[in-house]
C-alpha cells in the first residue's frame, strides 16, 4: 500500500510540472500573438501612408510641380506619428515610389529576445493624362471646349472654369484648328450607356434624335450635378449612321442641366426644341484608376493618377 501511495504522489508532481510548462507555452504564444497583431496593424498604417504619399506626389507632378511630401503623409497615417517616409530615387518622368519605415517596441516578445520589430511598406504611383477608358456615350467638340474654357491650351495651365451651354446644333463654334464640325456635341455607340474611347482613334456615332440608343433605360438623374469624364473630338468623317468622331482626349464636365429628349431633361427650358448640355468644364483629378494613363496624351485639365504597386 505504501508503494502505491508513493507512486501516486510522484504522478501528481509530474502532472503539475507538465501543466506549468504548458501554461508557460500558452502564455508565450498568446503574448506573441498580441505583438504580431499590433505589428500587423502598424504595418497597415505604414502601407496607407506610403499609398497616400505616392498619390499626393504624383498629383503634384501631374500639375507641373513635384512636391516631395513623403515623410509628411507617412507620419500623418501612423497613429503615433513615429515613422518616416522617403522617395526612392528620382521622381519621374511619370512614376514615383515611396518607402515607409518604422520600428515598434514589442510588449511581450522582448522577453524572448525580440525587443523590437522593423516595419516597412512601399508604394508606387503613376500619373499622366487619360487616353482611353469608359465614358458616357456623349462627346463634345474641341471647339466647344476651347470656347467654354476661355481659350484653353494644352501647355499645363489650369482651366478657366465657367458655366457654359453646349448646343447639339452649334452655330457659333469655330474650332481653333478651323475644322468645321457639326454641332457642339454628339452621341456615340455604346452598351448600357457606356462607350469605350481611345485617344487618336475614331468612334462610330449614334445619330438618334433622342440620344444614344444604348441609354434607353439609363437613369439620367444619376449624373445631375456630377462631374463625369467626357471625350473631346476634333474631327468628323461621314454622315448619318456612318459618321465617326475622332477622339482627341478626355475632359471633366460637371453637368448642371440637359435636354436630350422630352423624357431626358433637367433644368432646361424649351426642351426638346433646343437640345443642349449645361455645365462646367473643370479641373479635376481622377483617382479611380479606370483609365489608361499616357504622359504624352493631350490633356484637358484632368490628370489621372493610380497606384501600380
Amino acid at each position: 500500500m505504501r508503494r502505491m501511495t508513493r507512486r501516486r504522489g510522484s504522478q501528481r508532481g509530474a502532472t503539475a510540472v507538465t501543466m506549468a510548462l504548458l501554461m508557460l507555452v500558452l502564455m508565450a504564444g498568446g503574448a506573441l500573438s498580441v505583438d504580431l497583431g499590433m505589428a500587423y496593424a502598424e504595418q497597415q498604417q505604414l502601407r496607407n501612408g506610403a499609398d497616400a504619399a505616392a498619390l499626393a506626389i504624383a498629383e503634384s507632378c501631374a500639375r507641373g510641380a513635384c512636391v516631395d511630401s513623403a515623410d509628411t503623409y507617412v507620419k500623418a497615417n501612423k497613429l503615433d506619428g513615429k515613422a518616416s517616409g522617403t522617395v526612392e530615387g528620382p521622381i519621374g518622368p511619370s512614376t514615383v515610389t515611396v518607402s515607409a519605415q518604422a520600428t515598434r517596441t514589442n510588449y511581450f516578445a522582448g522577453i524572448l529576445g525580440f525587443p523590437t520589430t522593423d516595419l516597412t511598406a512601399r508604394a508606387t504611383a503613376q500619373w499622366g493624362w487619360p487616353s482611353a477608358g469608359a465614358t458616357l456615350p456623349l462627346t463634345f467638340s474641341w471647339c466647344a471646349f476651347y470656347e467654354a474654357t476661355g481659350g484653353w491650351d494644352d501647355q499645363g495651365k489650369p482651366l478657366v472654369a465657367g458655366q457654359t451651354t453646349v448646343h447639339l446644333i452649334e452655330k457659333s463654334c469655330t474650332p481653333p484648328a478651323h475644322n468645321e464640325v457639326p454641332g457642339g456635341f454628339g452621341w456615340l455607340t455604346g452598351v448600357k450607356c457606356v462607350s469605350m474611347v481611345v485617344s487618336g482613334q475614331w468612334v462610330l456615332s449614334d445619330p438618334g434624335n433622342d440620344g444614344s440608343t444604348s441609354c434607353k433605360d439609363f437613369d439620367w438623374t444619376t449624373i445631375q450635378n456630377k462631374t463625369v469624364l467626357v471625350p473631346i473630338f476634333d474631327a468628323v468623317s461621314g454622315t448619318g449612321s456612318n459618321a465617326q468622331y475622332k477622339i482627341k482626349g478626355l475632359a471633366a464636365f460637371t453637368i448642371t442641366g440637359y435636354c436630350f429628349s422630352s423624357s431626358a431633361k433637367w433644368n432646361v427650358t424649351k426642351c426638346p426644341a433646343d437640345k443642349q448640355v449645361k455645365g462646367t468644364f473643370t479641373n479635376y483629378v481622377d483617382l479611380t484608376g479606370n483609365y489608361t494613363i499616357d504622359v504624352n496624351a493631350t490633356h484637358f485639365g484632368v490628370p489621372t493618377i493610380k497606384l501600380t504597386s
